[in-house]
């Protein structure tokens, strides 16, 4: 049984915390076998911040969380269309945490997300 998928802004968050960390000197970069196996394992997010080390903070999603899971799976599902194909795909030929980027968008353009749910007494009334 696969996990749920995550939120938008779960995409979203890991997404901005890697374009940050790439402008920082990373210690080392992923392969895209790494990044591959991280997915399947459920440990992407320990892996980027490995080699990226205080420059993202992934706290928000602690190992075994819901989101977590749904990240997991989302990128699981993008990798689906990409894994082998990366620089016909992505444009891609070696950085691990590149693609990872490419499959978040790939997430969210094909819509491995789910929608926040929302208070409706909160929401702005419709005029």
């Amino acid at each position: 049984m696969s996990a749920p998928l995550p939120q938008l802004s779960t995409l979203t968050f890991v997404g901005f915390q890697l374009t940050a960390a790439v402008e920082i000197e990373l210690q080392g970069n992923l392969t895209f076998f790494e990044v591959y196996r991280a997915i399947e394992q459920g440990t992407l997010l320990d892996e980027v911040a490995r080699v990226a080390p205080g420059a993202c903070d992934f706290s928000i999603y602690p190992p075994g969380g819901e989101q977590r899971a749904g990240l997991h799976e989302a990128l699981r599902r993008a990798a689906g269309g990409i894994e082998g194909r990366e620089r016909r795909k992505v444009g891609l030929i070696s950085s691990g945490v590149h693609l990872v980027l490419a499959l978040i968008l790939e997430a969210i353009q094909q819509c491995y997300w789910i929608a926040p749910r929302v208070n409706l007494q909160d929401a702005p009334a419709v005029q």
